[in-house]
């Protein structure tokens, strides 16, 4: 599907791997010891990692078995788009880390199409013009294709945010999306079909998320889950008290075990409240909102307002808080965990 820059590096290290040998010929690099593997590992970019799980049975298999350690280290990376320079039709997607390390990738079927999020690791790419959604992961190269959504549903395509899940009792992919256009609906399409299925809500839909097996869907009374089966439908959740972000621009965010939502329109500190989906009630957080870190895309001049994007609450090193900005942001360990729903 695409062209990285890892096709040159796993040239590089098998021309190195041909002419050097350990004390003349004794050992070679399949024998080093895997602390020091380990090592070398944790220093690597994302394009290195490919080439170095490359080298040899030994180191792959090492590579295999550490993948989601090396996943988690690597920190989220802002996505920036142009246009490709061999092909007309595409369009080139780039990934740079903290250290100024990229990682290109010419993505298919990309040249009419916008990028209008990211789930699970797929770039979610809707037709400018055909209104259908085309998903490519950009660490795999699996790729998904939805239909066109119905006009007369989906009037503002562009607005649109969605969630990307696997269902294991039917074996299958299924793509979620909402427009801020149309508030109380939500498009339900299995990949490979030529339909959807909508969802209707008594409330306005602020947000969409999968979390811990389930879908829940965001409302200023509170919040819903989402049942896919026998027939999608929306069950409003009871809690022990009432949600008090009375805005029309709330989100999720999601931290490890936790599920929190925000004011997006709040100045910082941001207004945010935890939801214990055990206790089944709204809890102030633990940790002062100045704890936290959000990865936040640019503020929208039009409307004065600022998109999050990613829904991740992580904290620095230090424990200590801030606000990194980028229109979109990539999640490497999310490229490889695919939100699988439990029915």
């Amino acid at each position: 599907m695409g062209k990285t820059r890892s096709m040159l590096r796993k040239k590089k290290y098998d021309e190195a791997r041909s002419r050097i040998t350990i004390n003349d010929g004794v050992g070679s690099w399949s024998d080093l010891n895997h602390d020091i593997l380990f090592l070398v590992m944790t220093k690597l970019g994302f394009a290195d990692f490919i080439a170095f799980s490359g080298v040899c049975n030994s180191w792959r298999s090492f590579a295999v078995s550490n993948r989601n350690s090396f996943m988690v280290s690597i920190p989220p990376m802002p996505i920036s788009i142009s246009n490709s320079t061999t092909d007309a039709n595409e369009k080139q997607y780039c990934l740079k880390d903290s250290q100024g390390r990229k990682m290109k990738t010419i993505v298919p079927h990309s040249a009419k199409r916008l990028c209008i999020g990211v789930t699970c690791g797929y770039l979610i790419l809707l037709g400018e013009e055909t209104k259908d959604f085309w998903l490519v992961n950009l660490i795999t190269r699996h790729e998904l294709h939805f239909p066109d959504v119905p006009d007369e549903y989906f009037c503002c395509p562009r607005d649109a945010k969605g969630i990307l899940v696997f269902s294991p009792s039917i074996s299958e992919w299924l793509f979620l999306v909402f427009t801020g256009c149309f508030f109380c609906k939500i498009f339900v399409s299995i990949a490979g079909k030529r339909e959807w299925t909508c969802v209707s809500s008594p409330f306005s839909i602020h947000d969409l998320v999968a979390f811990k097996g389930k879908i829940y869907t965001l409302h200023v009374t509170g919040i819903c889950e989402m049942k896919l089966y026998p027939e999608p439908k929306l069950v409003l959740l009871e809690t022990k008290n009432i949600l008090n972000l009375d805005s029309r621009f709330m989100e999720f965010v999601t931290s490890g075990e936790n599920l929190y939502v925000i004011d997006r329109l709040s100045k910082h500190p941001y207004t945010i409240l935890e939801i214990d989906l055990d206790q089944m009630k709204w809890v102030s957080p633990k940790k002062t909102c100045e704890e936290y870190v959000f990865f936040r895309s640019n503020t929208n001049s039009a409307n004065h307002r600022s998109l999050y994007d990613g829904r991740y609450v992580v904290e620095d090193k230090n424990g200590k808080g801030g606000c990194l900005y980028a229109s979109m942001w990539y999640f490497f360990f999310d490229c490889l965990n695919v939100d699988i729903i439990h029915e």
